[in-house]
């Protein structure tokens, strides 16, 4: 087989996984954020991937922001988020191909969290229970 045929042969196989993945319904992601804190407090928001800043977001008690995105072909999207309230500042990883993408335990489409004081937790999809909780990253 010549060099070229070959490029052919793998562009082609490429598109083929692409258009699967679209016609499968899992090639977007929604991300929502709940403010949870309780006591009235607003919560402010700074999420961002390797490539985008989604800006700055202030959350009253109990409102919500979302934003939405296409995961990257070969599962290494990730979204990062700062959660900041009175003297309070965390880290914490809203969307990990590692841990919310297709091929682990708890998949997510419609991504949405709760922001607690101590821990942050991601709606199961499968129960419609908030049970998946995670610490804040080190």
């Amino acid at each position: 087989m010549k060099k070229w045929q070959v490029y052919v042969v793998v562009i082609s196989l490429l598109v083929h996984l692409a258009a699967s993945r679209v016609e499968n319904g899992i090639e977007g992601r929604t991300v929502m954020i709940t403010n949870t804190l309780g006591g009235g407090v607003k919560l402010t928001v700074h999420c961002k991937s390797k490539n985008d800043d989604l800006g700055v977001q202030t959350l009253a008690p109990d409102s919500t922001w979302s934003f939405k995105f296409t995961p990257a072909f070969f599962a290494t999207t990730l979204f990062f988020c700062n959660f900041k309230w009175g003297r309070e500042s965390h880290w914490f990883d809203i969307y990990d191909d590692n841990r919310d993408g297709d091929n682990e335990d708890h998949p997510c489409y419609l991504c949405s969290w709760k922001i607690y004081r101590s821990l942050v937790c991601k709606m199961d999809e499968s129960t419609g229970s908030f049970n998946l909780c995670y610490g804040w990253n080190k």
